[in-house]
């Protein structure tokens, strides 16, 4: 009885691997050696991407902890009260007559003074300009512009401050005095007619670089070339001249004193171009912090023209990673690898021998 033929078996798909040197040599599997941390040009990449953002949160941190978190009120200079009726009380009443009180006396060494001594007598403190004080004024403008004296020597004049001037007026008139400040504002002023051939005044309001906030006026014959003015001024200056008196000015709230002197010039010097007057530490932060992150930008940018950092690629789909991969039945599987067995040649095999002792 002769055996039926038994059903070949399905031939199944077998996946042929890739040769390994193939799968070496490829760009997508191509192994990535590891980032050297301590090598100059990572630490200076890092450094270039941790350090100017850091410097710019601590900037900006600084600036709001300034602006929000310093409760602290600067110390106030101190203040005078400059108000005609804190030195003499309310004025009286219409029916009560005033007696002026006689002239005090100057102290002595009368020659530095800017006039006579009998013309400063005349002048009143707390009032307005009035008709006595024409001899001291006149006196005073003629020694600041006569030839022979010269203008005012810095060095004669005696340092002071707006207490010393606004407390002592007596003492301090027809004296020669120096101090600093900021002018406000600067005006022209024309002269009354008089036979000394004064026809105009610039009026300046200074605020005294010790403070309080309360006005110097000064009374200058000229000005340096080029010096701004009008009412919106920010102008340091020093001046140098005679004290007149403390001068009694209606002020938008009430009347109110300012000591008063005359000068020939202020000694002024003009500012850069693109100088301000007060710095804003708001513009520095601002101005800071664009340069460090226009810095932070350019190391970047550096950094990034070094070796590239390869990664290595995941595949996505696996029908197209197997579209190149050779498949075959398991019947050619073994013919081929019959074929390949018989085409190779037999190696010979010899006896050991073994070295004698």
């Amino acid at each position: 009885m002769t055996a039926s033929p038994q059903p070949h078996p399905p031939a199944e798909a077998v996946l042929v691997q890739p040769d390994a040197r193939s799968v070496a040599e490829s760009p997508r599997c191509r192994p990535t050696a590891a980032r050297n941390f301590l090598a100059r040009g990572e630490q200076r990449r890092v450094f270039w991407l941790v350090m100017p953002p850091a410097l710019i949160v601590m900037l900006a941190l600084g600036w709001l902890e300034r602006q929000w978190l310093d409760h602290r009120a600067p110390p106030a200079a101190p203040q005078i009260d400059t108000r005609m009726n804190a030195i003499h009380g309310e004025p009286p009443g219409a029916d009560v007559v005033l007696i002026e009180p006689a002239p005090a006396p100057l102290p002595p060494a009368a020659a530095s003074l800017g006039a006579s001594a009998e013309a400063l007598a005349l002048v009143r403190d707390d009032t307005v300009f009035r008709g006595a004080d024409e001899d001291a004024w006149f006196q005073i403008l003629t020694t600041l512009q006569s030839p022979e004296n010269g203008p005012p020597a810095r060095t004669a004049a005696q340092p002071v401050g707006f207490a010393e001037l606004f407390g002592q007026p007596v003492s301090f008139r027809g004296r020669l005095v120096r101090f600093r400040g900021t002018l406000r504002r600067l005006d022209r002023v024309p002269a009354r007619p008089n036979p000394y051939g004064f026809t105009e005044y610039r009026q300046g309001w200074l605020e005294p670089a010790d403070g309080p906030a309360s006005p110097i006026v000064i009374y200058f014959l000229q000005l340096p070339e080029g010096m701004p003015e009008g009412a919106t001024i920010a102008e340091p200056v020093e001046v140098v001249g005679y004290f007149f008196k403390r001068w009694a000015y209606a002020a938008t709230d009430t009347v109110r004193l300012a000591p008063l002197v005359l000068a020939l010039e202020p000694a002024w010097k003009p500012r850069p171009i693109g100088a301000h007057a007060d710095g804003s530490i708001g513009t520095i932060a601002l101005v800071t912090m664009t340069g460090l992150v226009l810095l932070t930008a350019l190391g970047i940018r550096a950094a990034g023209r070094g070796r590239p950092h390869r990664v290595p690629a995941v595949p996505g789909d696996l029908t197209a990673a197997l579209a190149d991969a050779d498949v075959h039945s398991t019947a050619e599987s073994l013919r081929r690898l019959a074929a390949a067995d018989r085409a190779a040649p037999r190696k010979s095999h010899s006896p050991v021998t073994e070295t004698p002792p």
